[in-house]
């Protein structure tokens, strides 16, 4: 507290809403060693928190599709939130995150076109929607595939966990999906709630091997 007082330290990556705005950071300077304060909501689908969770047969696994860097850890939270389990913040209790260099499956996950350069994630979709865009082969890139990978998994996700969540998403939760490079258009949105009958019910997210491959081996961050 001292050190986030004279802005030696700050809350994780502070400008990520989306990553961490969920947890009550003004609450947690002045929680008592060990006690614990729920999170009343979630405000995005992207929260991913550090966390620290007992180890049991039913604690769902990692989504291994999700290789490298990118939605790995917040697909988990995800699933969490949808199995049932509490966000609660731990009076006194932080880790300290030692800045390091990009790893290579964040340098491959920074990659975009040049028609996408400078343009704000929140606007993406308008580019690639647009005649500028047409001719951008998108699935060459690592963030495309795992957004149409993340799709997948959120229909997965749908189908096949029942929704046992103790944690609502808050009212004024941010869209995530805008941020998205890959989107679903009504027809296909159709069809796949036409074959919902024929659903096998795996428990395991099945993707194209395109959409699904990691051009890096980067460890999980």
């Amino acid at each position: 507290i001292g050190l986030i007082k004279k802005r030696e330290a700050s809350t994780f990556d502070p400008t990520n809403e989306g990553g961490h705005g969920s947890t009550r950071y003004i609450s947690w300077k002045d929680q008592k060693e060990g006690s614990y304060l729920d999170l009343p909501c979630i405000r995005s689908n992207r929260y991913e928190p550090y966390l620290a969770v007992r180890y049991c047969s039913e604690l769902p696994p990692f989504q291994e599709g999700f290789s490298g860097y990118g939605k790995n850890k917040m697909t988990w939270a995800m699933q969490l939130r949808r199995s049932g389990y509490q966000f609660s913040q731990l009076g006194e209790a932080f880790l300290v995150h030692y800045p390091h260099l990009d790893s290579k499956s964040r340098l491959e996950w920074n990659k975009k076109p040049k028609e996408l350069q400078k343009v704000d994630s929140t606007l993406v979709v308008d580019v690639l929607e647009s005649k500028k865009g047409s001719n951008i082969d998108l699935l060459s890139y690592k963030r495309a595939r795992v957004d149409a990978l993340f799709l997948d998994y959120k229909d997965w996700l749908r189908d096949n966990v029942t929704d046992s969540s103790r944690v609502p998403m808050c009212e004024n939760a941010l869209n995530d999906d805008v941020r998205l490079w890959v989107h679903r258009d009504a027809e296909d949105e159709s069809e796949d709630s036409e074959s919902e009958d024929n659903d096998d019910g795996n428990d395991v997210v099945e993707v194209n091997e395109e959409l699904a491959k990691d051009t890096e081996d980067g460890a999980q961050e």
